[in-house]
């Protein structure tokens, strides 16, 4: 089912990137070297497949899912993230430049971004490639290029702006606008990737012409161009090359991630030698289910370290009677795997073990029936306790997310998963072409869009109660909306922030974040190393109120 291999950076790399915490000084006698192996064919190609690796230590990694998922509307922390990583949600004032998860995020893109500037500027110099695969080479390295500096700004604001390769060691930096980095970096990118990528990859995984489209409507929604967001993500709709899967639950069957609603996802593989660290997004939004007396850990369960709980907005967002998006992305009902009592009955394998609800329950009902019944009564849980009964207020007890369970683990305690990452599919085309149609006024068209999706997430029989009307468009319709549809791929933080809506909706919906969240939070805090590092640090400021 893989196809595309990425190589590590470590062998193919022969450079010092401001951002890296210390120098390697070797004498690599017999070893390849950019100046030498970028040189043929073979060469170059392999030092584009090194720009796709930091690809991996974003997408399904920790740190980013805490940078994008959590401290928003739709995610707060579980018991592990309260417990071990609470400042990102809670916009603690411990939440600054010294933490880990930001300078991690900030060095694996730097790296990321050297790589494609050097994919970039040698290229053009390889001989025994014709114009058409050159072309092709350096849209790809411009496409991950612009994916980079895109996370970066939208997390940092200003950072450093380099289209150049890094040789040896640079020891200054200074701040670019994010305008600048926009006009002169992320969209000639990603206008280039348009044009001289194929529409189909040779290798399954690599980047297209209709990966650049979506990647462009996003930056153009960003933007606030509405029109060319719109434009971009027809584009890929209209292109007829992808389908949205029919039942939208079939789309977190691992088995399945290859589908024909995927416009560009980021490969994972269960093979442990080119897999790396997997995708470990299994390990973070799972329920303790372990803590019931008829459950032990299991692969297809997963191992729950209980990190992000959906909020209780999250919970209410979805219309049961109608809409399959919700039971098609959060598991609610757990089955016994060993002899246990429950409720002073016995229960085996088999046996319902854990039903959870999204309706009060009396505590007469929960006593009487043989698995744990978790109820949802709306009210916010506060303290991070640890009740082993059920109907206490706990961060322990909430609904699975079932997209990144990973029933093929080679273990229980293995983290290290191989499922795809979904970075675009089809349906979020029709939810940015719909809210860019907003934005411009036409309604009906917007609706048009939004109905595409809401046909698809409707119940049996139910598809004429989930359209939408043009009057129901509204900026806080298409947050909504984005959230049924996207809940905890990774967009939610970047949506809230550009909506304008960021400070309100979390003072509303993620009460764990109302008492800090303010201003400054619109951007996270540069990583202290990158600050200590630079000859100029007058040039190299810290974001405000960090």
């Amino acid at each position: 089912m893989k196809y595309y291999r990425y190589l590590s950076l470590c062998v193919l790399s022969s450079f010092c990137l401001s951002s890296c915490q210390g120098i390697l000084e070797e004498n690599p006698v017999g070893l390849a070297t950019a100046e030498s192996y970028y040189t043929t064919p073979k060469g170059i190609e392999d030092g584009l497949k090194a720009a796709y690796t930091p690809l991996r230590g974003f997408y399904g990694r920790q740190e980013a899912y805490f940078l994008t998922v959590t401290g928003t509307d739709m995610y707060t922390n579980g018991f592990g993230g309260a417990t071990n990583i609470p400042d990102i949600n809670n916009y603690s004032p411990n939440f600054l430049g010294s933490h880990p998860y930001v300078r991690v995020i900030w060095d694996n893109f730097y790296v990321g971004i050297n790589q494609t500037n050097a994919i970039i500027s040698r290229a053009p110099q390889v001989q025994g490639i014709n114009e058409a695969t050159r072309s092709r080479i350096v849209a790809e390295a411009r496409f991950l290029r612009a994916l980079y500096y895109f996370h970066l700004v939208r997390q940092f604001g200003d950072v450093h702006f380099t289209l150049e390769e890094t040789q040896g060691v640079e020891t200054e930096a200074r701040r670019t606008p994010v305008a600048t980095v926009y006009q002169e970096g992320i969209v000639p990118d990603l206008q280039y990737a348009v044009s001289n990528l194929p529409a189909k990859a040779q290798e399954y995984g690599r980047a297209t012409k209709h990966a650049a489209e979506g990647l462009l409507a996003s930056v153009q929604l960003t933007l606030g161009n509405w029109a060319e967001a719109e434009k971009m993500a027809s584009a890929v709709i209209n292109s007829n090359d992808f389908q949205l899967v029919k039942n939208y639950i079939d789309l977190w069957d691992i088995n399945n991630d290859v589908n024909s609603e995927v416009i560009w996802s980021v490969q994972y593989t269960d093979d442990p030698l080119t897999n790396g660290p997997g995708n470990e997004g299994h390990l973070y939004f799972q329920f303790d289910y372990t803590r019931n007396p008829a459950m032990i850990r299991d692969i297809e369960n997963g191992r729950p370290f209980q990190r992000f709980m959906p909020t209780n907005y999250t919970l209410k967002l979805f219309d049961l009677s109608k809409d399959s998006r919700f039971d098609g992305s959060f598991k609610t009902v757990w089955i016994a795997n060993r002899e246990g009592t429950i409720n002073g009955k016995k229960v085996v394998p088999g046996d319902t073990a854990i039903k959870i609800v999204l309706n009060p329950v009396s505590d007469a009902v929960q006593k009487s029936v043989p698995y744990w019944l978790i109820d949802f009564n709306d009210k916010w849980v506060a303290a991070v306790t640890d009740p082993l009964e059920i109907g206490g207020a706990s961060r322990r007890q909430f609904p699975t997310l079932r997209k990144y369970l990973d029933p093929l683990r080679t273990s229980v305690n293995a983290t290290d998963g191989r499922r795809d990452f979904l970075v675009m599919r089809l349906a979020e085309m029709y939810l940015i072409a719909g809210e860019a149609a907003f934005k411009q006024g036409n309604n009906a068209k917007a609706a048009e869009y939004v109905n595409v999706v809401r046909t698809r997430a409707a119940l049996p029989g139910k598809v004429a109660d989930m359209q939408v009307k043009a009057t129901d468009m509204s900026q806080d319709f298409f947050l909504d909306e984005r959230g049924r549809e996207l809940a905890g791929e990774m967009h939610r933080w970047y949506d809230i922030k550009r909506s304008g809506k960021f400070i309100e909706r979390l003072m509303k919906y993620n009460l764990d974040a109302a008492e800090n969240v303010k201003a400054t939070h619109i951007v996270r805090p540069i990583p202290q190393t990158q600050i200590d590092r630079v000859s100029n640090p007058g040039d190299f400021l810290q974001n405000p109120g960090y």
